[in-house]
C-alpha cells in the first residue's frame, strides 16, 4: 500500500514525466484477448453484495461479464463497448441498452470505455485528456508519484482544497515493476473522488496482472467494488454472446 501522507516527498530529477509515461506504457497489461474468473464484493450505502464473474475482453473493443451467485447459475450479463453498455437481467426477464451517460449518473463520475478497461487491468489513463496534463514526478518511499499538480517541495497533506483547481490525478507507480499500485482522481469542484488500489501482482504471458483490486467512489453516495481474480488467461480469441430472448422487457 502507498505510504501515509506524513512521509516526506522528494522531487525526482532523474525521471521526467515523459520518461515515466513511457515506462508505464511498456509495463502495462494489454494483450489482445483476456479471459478471467473472479469473486466480487460491492458495497453501497452500507449494503454488501458478493458474487462471481466470468470476464472476457478484446483490447479497446469489448468487455463482457457474466454474473452468478457464489454457488449458482448466471443471473445477469453485461457487455461494454466504446459507445454502449448493455445489461441482461435473467431473474426479472429484463434488459437495458444504454450509453455511458447513464452509467456516469449512477457512478456520479465521468468514465468511458478506456477508463473502465484501464481500471480493470491496472493500466494508466488520463481522466481528462484535454485538461489533465501531468506536471511532476515525485519519489515517496518505493513509489514514483505522477501528478497533474506541480507540488514543488510542499507536503501533500498540507495542501488545502481549492474549488478553482482542475481535476487532480495522482498515480503511484512501483519503482521496480513500473506497475500502478494506486491511482486517485479528485474533482474538488464537486467534491468527488475515485481511488483504486491494486495488490497481488502475478506474472502472466501478457505481463504483470493485479489479482486483487479495490475501487472506491466517494461522492454524495459512496460505492466500493472489491475484485479478487482466481484465474486469468490471455491470447485466446473469445466470443461475446448477448442474445436477448423475445419475451424480455426492455428497461428504459
Amino acid at each position: 500500500m502507498p505510504p501515509n501522507s506524513t512521509t516526506e516527498i522528494r522531487p525526482m530529477q532523474d525521471k521526467s514525466v515523459q520518461e515515466l509515461l513511457g515506462k508505464l506504457d511498456s509495463a502495462s497489461f494489454k494483450p489482445e484477448w483476456v479471459t478471467a474468473k473472479a469473486s466480487v464484493t460491492t458495497i453501497q450505502d452500507g449494503s454488501e453484495t458478493s458474487f462471481n464473474i466470468s470476464m472476457r475482453s478484446k483490447k479497446d473493443s469489448v468487455i463482457w461479464v457474466s454474473i452468478s451467485p457464489l454457488l449458482g447459475i448466471e443471473v445477469a450479463r453485461v457487455m461494454v463497448t466504446a459507445d454502449s453498455v448493455k445489461f441482461l437481467d435473467r431473474i426479472h426477464a429484463k434488459y437495458q441498452a444504454t450509453s455511458f451517460e447513464t452509467v456516469n449518473k449512477l457512478l456520479q463520475m465521468k468514465v468511458n470505455f478506456e477508463i473502465v478497461q484501464a481500471i480493470l487491468f491496472g493500466n494508466f489513463f488520463a481522466y481528462k485528456k484535454n485538461e489533465n496534463r501531468f506536471n511532476s514526478v515525485y519519489l515517496e518511499d518505493k513509489y514514483y508519484i505522477l501528478s497533474s499538480l506541480n507540488k514543488k517541495n510542499l507536503r501533500r497533506a498540507l495542501e488545502e482544497k481549492d474549488p478553482n483547481k482542475p481535476v487532480i490525478q495522482d498515480v503511484y507507480v512501483d519503482e521496480n515493476s513500473f506497475r500502478i499500485d494506486k491511482l486517485q482522481v479528485e474533482d474538488q469542484k464537486i467534491n468527488k473522488m475515485l481511488t483504486t488500489d491494486y495488490d497481488d501482482f502475478r506474472e502472466t504471458t501478457g505481463g504483470l496482472f493485479p489479482f486483487k483490486s479495490t475501487t472506491k467512489i466517494i461522492a454524495d453516495k459512496s460505492f466500493e467494488i472489491h475484485i479478487e481474480y482466481g484465474k486469468v488467461t490471455v491470447s485466446e480469441p473469445q466470443e461475446f454472446p448477448f442474445n436477448v430472448p423475445s419475451n424480455y422487457e426492455r428497461i428504459r
